[in-house]
């Protein structure tokens, strides 16, 4: 008798299937290959969590050299000192943002996002339409 290449039993988990039901053997193998699904499933979360880290990481840190270079070449932009200003004020929310991004994971920013749309329930609904109108128009191009 061949052996199936995808039965990963040993020959005591085999020998011991003499004498069980059709439905008892069934019932084994689904919870075998839920538990390898979830595994795998689980595999992929964690691969994925990883992603998005050193994305953040990535942002973050880009974030960080792009305020560093305005804040360096903000005295030199046209418009005055109101000009300049206004490119410090970016620096500083462009290093805010970087350090939240630093500072919170996925959950935590899902988290704050939730109680922003509860606290500004119409404006998270606007700021929805117009992203899904630009999302739209984006894609259709």
């Amino acid at each position: 008798m061949s052996r199936n290449p995808l039965d990963s039993r040993t020959n005591d988990e085999r020998a011991s299937d003499f004498g069980r039901t059709d439905t008892e053997k069934l019932k084994d193998k689904v919870e075998d290959i839920a538990s390898r699904a979830k595994d795998k499933a689980g595999q992929w979360t964690d691969a994925a969590s990883d992603t998005v880290d050193r994305q953040r990481e990535n942002a973050s840190s880009g974030l960080e050299r792009a305020a560093s270079t305005l804040h360096e070449k903000a005295e030199n932009i046209p418009g005055g000192p109101r000009a300049a200003h206004a490119a410090h004020r970016v620096a500083d929310g462009m290093e805010t943002t970087a350090s939240y991004l630093r500072e919170h994971d996925l959950a935590d920013m899902g988290d704050d996002l939730i109680r922003l749309c509860k606290r500004y329930p119409v404006q998270a609904l606007l700021s929805a339409a117009a992203f899904g109108f630009l999302l739209g128009r984006s894609v259709r191009r």
